[in-house]
């Protein structure tokens, strides 16, 4: 019998003393910050600015003296400076992949894809050697399932490397190929699971699954226990972005999220940008060790606090807590980060519209958005110009919006860009 509950994937860097690690990190962070400042335009750039040298940072409590750098930051730094805004440190002659996310932001993939925060978190909830692994993860531009390809290999687990949709073939896959592990987001496997319920499959018994990754979406708790009880396994959830990778990941004791040795991650004051005491709640900021697309002091944009008291599976870096929200209107539906920017851009392809507004709704664990038109004045075709916004949506945002006309005036004055009106637990 497998144990899925219990081990390391690096017992010695995830059993680290907290000494040990504060030692590791420093050393990791003077070489990326003296590496970046020879080979990076943009984080030299940062480092002028507030007229420091790599030198000046000697612990993690001196990051507080560098910049923030903000999503955005990357979208106008690219608009100048093609692919990568300056903030690569290779060439693009060493480049194995370009991965395209939505903003557009362009990022560098390496050759060697070595970095084991995803293996870790992978291995945290239960995934092993031999295990038959469906991703459900897009592999379409955007670079989460090929980490997370990569990941698996690192763990000698068989992909089958399907991406979302298409539920009916999901189902006949896990059947046929008698798949063990699923990594996709939580509310896609519950969509499988009340499928096959609705085909009078048993879960249970007729899928094979001893172990599930979830992440990039909220995940509520009523969730989590109605996709365990379907399934009588546990579920367990990782947390990241596609700029710098994997930033936390669950173990089975399910006590926050622990933060893996290869990367920095501060709670600030969003104000400030200050580090903020143990406990408090504020904006997750970090710093990843790359040697290809280092990211000093990202903003997420996501909200959570620190946990320090010991775990009892044995790992003894600091958590995450849960995510709380997010810091300004930017909201993820499906997976995707929608920016109220890019809808402005869309927006202004179409001279009709007068006003508009994102609306995002939640329906049996499934995100939901409509996009309110207020126009300047009656149109004949009101059929045609839905079908081109609707998409035009799908097309930039990568996510499928139905759009409903309303009376001028229907959208309140000052009203949110984007509405998210989902209620989290």
């Amino acid at each position: 019998m497998i144990d899925r509950r219990h081990g390391f994937f690096n017992r010695d860097k995830e059993t680290m003393s907290r000494e040990k690690r504060e030692a590791y990190q420093r050393e990791k962070l003077s070489e990326i910050l003296s590496h970046g400042y020879l080979h990076s335009k943009a984080i030299r750039s940062g480092f002028e600015k507030v007229g420091l040298k790599p030198g000046d940072i000697k612990g993690l409590k001196d990051l507080e003296r560098l910049p923030i750098t903000k999503k955005a930051d990357l979208v106008n730094a690219q608009k100048e400076t093609l692919p990568f805004g300056g903030f690569e440190v290779i060439s693009e002659a060493g480049v194995r992949r370009i991965y395209v996310s939505p903003g557009p932001v362009y990022e560098p993939g390496e050759w060697d894809y070595d970095d084991i925060r995803w293996a870790q978190a992978l291995y945290a909830c239960g995934i092993r050697g031999g295990d038959i692994v469906l991703n459900t993860f897009n592999y379409h531009l955007t670079p989460l399932a090929l980490m997370l390809d990569e990941s698996l290999r690192m763990l000698k687990a068989t992909v089958i490397p399907v991406g979302p949709g298409n539920i009916s073939m999901q189902i006949n896959l896990m059947r046929q190929l008698r798949v063990t592990g699923y990594v996709g987001t939580p509310s896609f496997l519950m969509a499988i699971i009340e499928a096959a319920e609705g085909m009078h499959l048993d879960p249970k018994r007729d899928l094979h699954l001893k172990a599930t990754f979830v992440g990039a979406e909220m995940f509520p708790e009523s969730l989590r226990q109605k996709l365990e009880s379907k399934l009588d396994l546990l579920v367990r959830q990782g947390y990241g972005t596609v700029d710098v990778g994997c930033l936390g990941y669950e173990c089975p004791e399910k006590r926050g999220m622990h933060i893996p040795e290869d990367v920095i991650v501060e709670i600030v004051d969003t104000e400030t940008g200050k580090q903020m005491e143990m406990g408090a709640t504020g904006e997750i900021v970090t710093t990843n060790f790359s040697k290809v697309f280092p990211m000093l002091r990202f903003a997420t944009g996501d909200l959570s606090y620190l946990i320090e008291d010991p775990c009892p599976c044995g790992r003894t870096s600091m958590r995450l807590g849960k995510i709380m929200g997010r810091t300004d209107q930017v909201t993820k539906v499906w997976g995707i980060f929608i920016h109220p920017w890019q809808v402005d851009e869309m927006m202004s392809k179409f001279p009709a519209i007068a006003n508009y507004q994102v609306v995002v709704t939640r329906k049996d664990y499934r995100d939901e958005m409509a996009i309110y038109i207020e126009l300047k004045e009656e149109i004949a075709d009101k059929i045609g110009l839905k079908r081109k916004l609707e998409k035009e949506v799908q097309e930039t945002l990568k996510v499928a919006s139905e759009v409903i006309f309303t009376v001028r005036g229907g959208i309140p004055d000052r009203a949110k860009k984007i509405d998210d009106r989902r209620i989290w637990e």
